[in-house]
């Protein structure tokens, strides 16, 4: 009797599993997540066009356009905020990075217009002969994770972990590649860069309720329509830390992944104490365009991650078309400083056609400044010495050991 009853077990457990299956290839994100993007991309014209002006009329210009992205998508700029120094520690080295420099930084970000403040802990890793060169990153994981073999404090600030031998690390890096939580140190250091490390989430989290309450709390003396979203947020912590680091470094490159693609695009546009970006698999919000677009909708995020934007973004949600501007003005807002823009075939959902053609539209304000923009014809054209480089590898969506060397190969043609 019990084989029977086994092989019935077994039916019903399968019939289930492919009623399951079934499901979710019926849900619009699996059915993009199975896609693959063209190498040839389809002609799309970014809309409204990029003024075809001088770089005069272009510079006067740039005050109105950065009005015009906070007032529909991001909220205000807080440039109110402050970020101080309160504690400093020097940490050991281990094994492979000896020759390395490495201190720890306790900051205390505030705004002094109504007396809020956080703590945000910074680790700054550079080479033991000196540079003045510094990638500034912005990480998904606490910096006790992004550096487990360093002796530093766990903070209270944080949501979660993503380190360790737990099924969520594990599932981190089979999903998102072996370099979503740790950059290649080594290499970047051998390169002759520095690198400044960081997690946004310490200051506003990454959590639509708790974000919410952060938000209002810190920046109080804004209106809510106008309140900065995380999106922005978070960007003005690098626009913050490039200022209080340009004392000892020439360049300063901001990094970010995906989430944090779209806050190095932001403090590239804003800050004039950073020297370029590399945005990878930003997405929608970030390179990509909102029109007519594959992936990842505005709709998407704001259901999702309603704290990403500015309130006003809802407005928005049933035709992105009324947006006033696209994505190709945030780009064009970064020139002349050289961008990179990662992608990979399988993250239709970061939709890289539609960063494509949001790079080649800001071509003609690069053109202005007599900068060569992005020359690549197809999306696996890696032009590394362009002004508005195009990186595109096979896979899904991460950081794989395919896209650092791809990174620092731009980085060197640049600077």
């Amino acid at each position: 009797m019990r084989k029977p009853l086994l092989r019935y077990k077994r039916f019903w457990l399968l019939s289930i599993l492919v009623v399951i299956i079934g499901y979710l290839l019926t849900m619009r994100p699996v059915q993009i997540i199975l896609q693959t993007a063209s190498n040839n991309p389809s002609p799309v014209t970014a809309s409204p066009a990029l003024p075809d002006v001088t770089i005069e009329t272009w510079t006067a210009l740039r005050r109105d356009h950065l009005n015009s992205l906070e007032a529909s998508l991001y909220g205000s700029f807080p440039s109110e905020l402050n970020v101080s120094i309160v504690a400093t520690k020097t940490l050991g080295r281990p094994s492979g990075l000896e020759n390395a420099q490495i201190q720890h930084y306790v900051l205390q970000v505030s705004n002094p217009l109504n007396q809020h403040s956080s703590e945000l802990d910074f680790v700054l890793i550079s080479p033991s002969g000196g540079t003045n060169r510094l990638i500034l990153t912005q990480n998904f994981c606490p910096n006790h994770d992004v550096l487990s073999g360093f002796d530093m404090r766990k903070p209270n600030n944080i949501q979660f972990s993503c380190a360790g031998e737990g099924v969520f690390s594990k599932l981190m890096l089979y999903f998102f590649g072996r370099y979503i939580v740790t950059p290649p140190i080594e290499a970047i250091l051998d390169n002759g860069y520095a690198l400044g490390i960081m997690h946004p989430p310490q200051f506003i989290a990454d959590s639509p309720n708790l974000a919410e309450e952060q938000l209002n709390s810190f920046f109080s003396n804004h209106n809510q329509n106008e309140r900065p979203g995380a999106l922005i947020s978070w960007a003005a912590l690098s626009t913050n830390m490039a200022e209080l680091l340009s004392q000892n470094y020439e360049t300063i490159v901001t990094w970010g992944h995906s989430r944090y693609g779209k806050t190095a695009l932001l403090a590239a546009a804003y800050s004039k104490h950073i020297d370029g970006a590399i945005a990878h698999q930003s997405g929608t919000g970030g390179a990509s365009l909102f029109r007519d677009k594959a992936g990842e909708t505005l709709s998407d995020i704001v259901s999702g991650y309603p704290h990403w934007f500015g309130k006003n973004a809802d407005k928005y949600t049933d035709d992105p078309h009324e947006l006033p501007l696209d994505q190709h003005y945030l780009l064009a807002l970064i020139a002349p400083k050289p961008v990179l823009l990662g992608n990979a075939r399988r993250d239709v959902w970061s939709d890289p056609e539609g960063a494509f053609h949001a790079a080649k539209a800001a071509n003609l304000i690069y053109a202005q400044f007599n900068k060569k923009g992005m020359t690549a014809t197809r999306l696996d054209e890696f032009k590394p010495e362009d002004h508005i480089s195009f990186w595109t590898r096979p896979g899904t969506h991460g950081v794989t050991e395919e896209d650092w060397p791809a990174f620092l190969e731009f980085l060197n043609n640049h600077f």
